[in-house]
């Protein structure tokens, strides 16, 4: 859609909310507007964040894009020994998660971490009331889970393709503020998937 002088347009972000303006000046590489209305107070996101590996090109697309409309806050990239994606273009990822956020009208982008090691995660970890979805089935549900809503610093985590290394779930676990091994049911499901799913039942119970 070509944008000219004198139409409306939406404008927005976390801390202001949505704002209704009007173009007055177009310029080769950005646009003046003037304010008209406010549409949509600021709203908060909850403290829900997701640790996870990336996939094959489409399927992290989805993961970012998904993850973006259903309301997760901060996204950190991890490698882990199985994960086969080994350099990830950062830049696309926000790309995904702008148009998602536009798309599903929401106020805020989540922020977008550099792609990093999972050794390199202790600090996160610390600081977090970990969520791990684990394939190995020995996991409780998630509405057992000790964390009541309203807790802050929930980190969700979903490993590669090929699940977990035993010496992951320990570094995990150890280093986390508080964790919880949770079980997705009796089904093995697509990275992806599995993802979209852990996101969604957390969200349920914590948003």
């Amino acid at each position: 859609m070509r944008l000219n002088i004198g139409n409306e347009i939406s404008l927005f972000n976390q801390k202001n909310g949505e704002w209704k303006a009007v173009i007055v000046e177009i310029k080769k590489k950005s646009l003046s507007a003037e304010i008209i209305s406010k549409i949509t107070p600021p709203t908060k996101d909850p403290d829900i964040n997701l640790l996870f590996s990336p996939i094959k090109n489409l399927n992290s697309e989805s993961v970012i894009r998904q993850s973006t409309e259903i309301g997760i806050k901060n996204i950190y990239p991890t490698s882990f020994a199985r994960t086969v994606i080994k350099r990830l273009n950062k830049e696309k990822f926000e790309s995904y998660a702008i148009s998602a956020a536009q798309q599903s009208e929401r106020l805020s982008i989540p922020f977008i971490d550099e792609y990093q090691s999972l050794e390199n995660r202790k600090k996160l970890l610390n600081q977090s009331n970990v969520l791990m979805f684990d394939e190995n089935l020995n996991g409780i549900s998630l509405k057992h889970s000790k964390l009541k809503k309203g807790n802050g610093d929930i980190l969700v985590i979903v490993g590669p393709e090929g699940g977990f290394e035993q010496v992951e779930r320990e570094f995990i676990k150890v280093q986390s503020k508080s964790f919880e091994n949770i079980c997705l049911g009796s089904n093995i499901l697509k990275a992806d998937t599995a993802v979209i799913a852990a996101l969604s039942l957390t969200f349920h119970y914590f948003s």
